[in-house]
């Protein structure tokens, strides 16, 4: 049986699971606790298949200033993940759904993800929106300083 919902605080543990299975991170203490408090802050989806997580999301609020507005209601999409067993099955559409009836219902004006694929999340009306820039700088371009021995 395949069920959809809101996360509640007993899921956190199997979402740790799958989100370290999914993004593949070392586990230690402080991970755990970045985790907690992430998802403590956050309003979590997602899709059982006979009781077990098996596709999950967190969507976070933030306050964010765009264009000169202070937005207070913005929800940032992360740990989109399922289990490989269970990729291709609509869980995710099914979390994304969830995650807009949820925003819609709380007044979130907007929402921003770090998409692993434009093209994936562009179905649900994703669009890139900032410029990212990389500089490279070579080390001989760099100033030198000159540090004063030390007194002692």
């Amino acid at each position: 049986m395949v069920e959809k919902r809101k996360l509640i605080g007993t899921d956190e543990p199997a979402f740790y699971e799958l989100a370290q299975y999914a993004f593949n991170k070392p586990d230690s203490a402080k991970r755990q606790e970045f985790f907690k408090q992430l998802y403590t802050h956050s309003a979590g989806f997602g899709v059982f298949d006979d009781g077990r997580l098996a596709s999950g999301l967190l969507a976070t609020p933030f306050d964010v200033r765009l264009n000169g507005q202070t937005f207070n209601k913005m929800s940032g999409i992360g740990y989109v993940a399922s289990y490989p067993e269970f990729a291709g099955k609509g869980g995710i559409a099914a979390l994304m759904q969830l995650a807009f009836e949820h925003m819609r219902a709380e007044g979130v004006t907007l929402s921003y993800l770090a998409p692993f694929s434009y093209g994936f999340y562009r179905r649900f009306g994703y669009e890139q929106t900032f410029d990212q820039t990389h500089f490279e700088i070579q080390t001989a371009d760099l100033p030198r300083l000159k540090f004063a021995p030390s007194a002692g």
